[in-house]
Parts: structure tokens; sequence; C-alpha cells
């Protein structure tokens, strides 16, 4: 398999020209974050930007802290000229670091549950890599403001306070409780912080949370829902519905692999085999669902896998490449268990065949590289280049009844989890 584009110079000098273009473009002072890349439309190319509070901001962050692990651990799966790897090396942590800045007040943010998602890939990764105990307050923070969110009557974390669409509109938190799938990968946080600081309250949150999301999210057949509310009052169930899927019964794709991921870690931390099975039966529907695609590279995921597909001849069916990816590193996580276990696996195989469909498939054409650089005294740069993301293909919502719809495009969680896969098969000892 064809898999040196996970650490080929086009992804550091991706990840470099737009952290110096976007700050350059709001003036040092960063209130706005990368999003999604349009491939098609007048801004074409060019990543669209979100208010630096929305829940994906931590993993530009992220990214860029992911570079700075291979440089500082890893630098022999750094693949950048070697006239610039001096200057890039002492360059990137300030980079990181400048990027990671609005994140520190996020720590303390009780509106929302995103809280593994903006934290944990920069600020986490900001302490493990230089032992900055600012950015291990900043976590910890942020998982006892995730922490407060738990409700003892639905044992459960509230995912979102409000759900509104056309079809549904869910505002008063003193009737219903949504959770959501998504919601078992920022568990990772409550675990972490508990053993950080012996606080058994965030772990048994995070285990009680894992329990309800298993009875009530995942199906009989491990499918999964995308969004479950209950009655705030009692903690009843009152609806199973769809908020970025296809339609209530349906199996989102993103959805499913937020679960393979977020109970493979959950067993990691807990070693509880009710958690091992969920992960495995989420991994195998999601391969067994891969694996009847009849179309090109069937290891890219539809967005939703009971969406229609095209038949027009020349009509390519909706991907969401930030769905193999998140499920490539769950898959990467079950294959380390199961083999520390003594047993053999087949989700190594899968995670790598679903990498390499996605480079074939879906890696942008657009390649960046750094400019030449007189002796290491010049600064580093990237020539401008057509297409801002790594991959191309993700689906951030194509829901009938959202009120907000846009796919078929870069996404900043697809290339986040695509270089963390690549940082995860360098740390087993893969690569």
């Amino acid at each position: 398999m064809e898999l040196k584009e996970l650490f080929a110079e086009n992804a550091a000098a991706k990840i470099w020209r737009v952290a110096v273009q976007l700050l350059k473009d709001q003036n040092n002072i960063l209130d706005q974050y990368p999003e999604t890349v349009p491939q098609t439309g007048k801004n074409a190319g060019k990543y669209a930007t979100r208010d630096a509070e929305f829940w994906t901001c931590g993993f530009f962050p992220g990214s860029i802290y992911a570079l700075l692990e291979r440089s500082m651990k890893y630098p022999q799966h750094l693949h950048i000229p070697n006239t610039h790897r001096p200057r890039f090396q002492s360059e990137l942590l300030q980079m990181g670091r400048t990027w990671a800045e609005p994140l520190y007040a996020m720590a303390s943010r009780t509106d929302t549950h995103d809280m593994g998602f903006i934290i944990q890939p920069a600020l986490q990764m900001d302490w493990e890599l230089t032992g900055n105990t600012r950015s291990l307050q900043a976590v910890l923070t942020a998982a006892e403001s995730l922490a407060s969110r738990y409700d003892e009557k639905v044992k459960a974390i509230r995912s979102w306070d409000v759900a509104i669409n056309k079809r549904y509109n869910y505002v008063d938190k003193d009737v219903d409780f949504l959770v959501i799938i998504d919601s078992m990968c920022n568990l990772d946080l409550l675990y972490y912080a508990g053993h950080h600081t012996s606080n058994q309250k965030l772990i048994d949150i995070a285990t009680t949370h894992a329990h309800t999301v298993l009875k009530t999210v995942v199906r009989e057949n491990f499918s999964t829902y995308h969004l479950v509310n209950f009655d705030a009052q009692t903690g009843a169930v009152k609806d199973k519905l769809t908020n970025q899927g296809y339609k209530d019964w349906s199996t989102w794709s993103r959805g499913q692999a937020w679960g393979i991921l977020g109970y493979s870690q959950t067993y990691m931390w807990t070693r509880d085999p009710v958690f091992l099975h969920a992960a495995t039966e989420l991994a195998n529907y999601f391969l067994a669902r891969l694996e009847a695609f009849t179309c090109n590279c069937p290891y890219v995921p539809l967005w939703d896998f009971d969406a229609p597909v095209p038949l027009n001849q020349g009509e390519l069916p909706l991907r969401d490449t930030s769905a193999g990816m998140i499920a490539a590193n769950g898959l990467l996580l079950l294959h380390q268990v199961l083999r520390g276990q003594g047993e053999g696996s087949r989700y190594l195989a899968a995670a790598m065949r679903i990498a390499s469909e996605t480079i074939e498939l879906s890696l942008s054409e657009d390649k960046a590289s750094f400019a030449p650089m007189a002796d290491g005294k010049d600064s580093l740069s990237v020539p401008g280049g057509s297409f801002d993301a790594i991959l191309r293909n993700a689906t951030a919502c194509r829901n009938e009844d959202s009120l907000r719809q846009y796919w078929d495009h870069g996404l900043v969680y697809a290339d986040y989890y695509f270089l963390e896969f690549g940082n995860k098969l360098i740390r087993m000892g893969l690569v």
C-alpha cells in the first residue's frame, strides 16, 4: 500500500502555508479558525473559517502539534528539505503556541461538550511534548467544565443545549436532554484528567456516559443513531434521530466512526470487556458496509451508509473522508489492544486500506512544497497553491433538514486525523 503521502513534505508545507496566511489575514489576532475548503464556487480551494468558539477550533492547532511531535520525536518521518529542517523545527513550536493561545480561554466553557476536540489536539500535546504546566492546567480545567454537563437522572453528559432544524426545535434544557454519538470521543479528556488528578468522579462520569450511549445510541446490530433526546426530568428516551445523517433510521458514517474511536479509547482506559466488545462490533459493522460498496475505492466511506447512491453515469457517490480517517484511527487502537492480548486482528489491514484508498481517491492534486532557502537564512515560505487542505471529499452535513448543508470539500478534521493516523503508525512502530 502506498502510504508515503502520510509523511510527505506536501502535508507539512500545506499546514505551514495556511498557518502563516491566516495569521497574516487576521493581523496576528486569531478570532477565526479554518474549517472547510470548498471544491467549487468562487472561493474554491481556500479555507472558509468559523468563529474561534466553534467546536472545530482545536483541530488546526492540533495539526501543527502533530507535525511538532514528528519533528521532536521522530525526525526521520518529517520529510522536508534538509536546508529547511533547523528553521522549521525552531519555529514550529512558536507557531503551534500562537494558534493554540486562544484555546486556553476555552477551557472554562460549560456551554459545550466538545472540550476534548477543542483542548486535547493542541494543549494536551503541548504539555506532553514540552512540559508546559499551563497547558496541563487547561486540560484539567476543561475536564471539570465537561463534567459539569453530566446529569445523574439521565446518567449522561449533555451534548447540545439546543438542536434546531427544519423538522424539530429543541431549545428547552428543562425538557430535553440531547446526546450524540460524537460525545464518545470527548470522554478521553475525562479519563486523562481523572487519572492525572486521582479524581474518581471524572472517571466514573465518563464510564457511566459510555454505558448510557451503548444502551441508547448504539443499535442492537451495532449501527448507530446520531442523536438521542432524553426527557430531562426522568431520563427516559423520547426520540432517536439524526441531525447530520441521511435519515433517523440510517447510519451516518462519521457517527459510526466516532463510536469506533470513542469506545476503543474508553476500553483502553477502563479495560472493561463490554467496551471492547462494543468497539469491535462497531468496527465490524463499519467494515461490512465498506465491503458491500461496489464503487471505486470502497474503503472511502459514503457520507451515510444508507444514503442513495447515484445511478447516472458520471455522477459520483458522495463520500466523507473524515469518517474514514476517524475510523482508521480507531481501528489502529483496536489492533493495538488485540495484539497486546495475543490475539490476531484484521483491523490493521483495514485501517491501512482506508488510508491507502483515501490517498488514491481524495488526496488533493495540488501539492505544496517549501520555497528554496539560501543557506538556511531565508524565512520559511510556501508558494501559493490552488487547494488549502490535504484531503478532498469530506462531508460536514448533507442532512436535508439542516439549516446549513455543505458537502464534498476539504475539512480541517479530516486532515487532522490523517496526520494523527500517521503519528499513530509511528508510535506503534508500524512504519
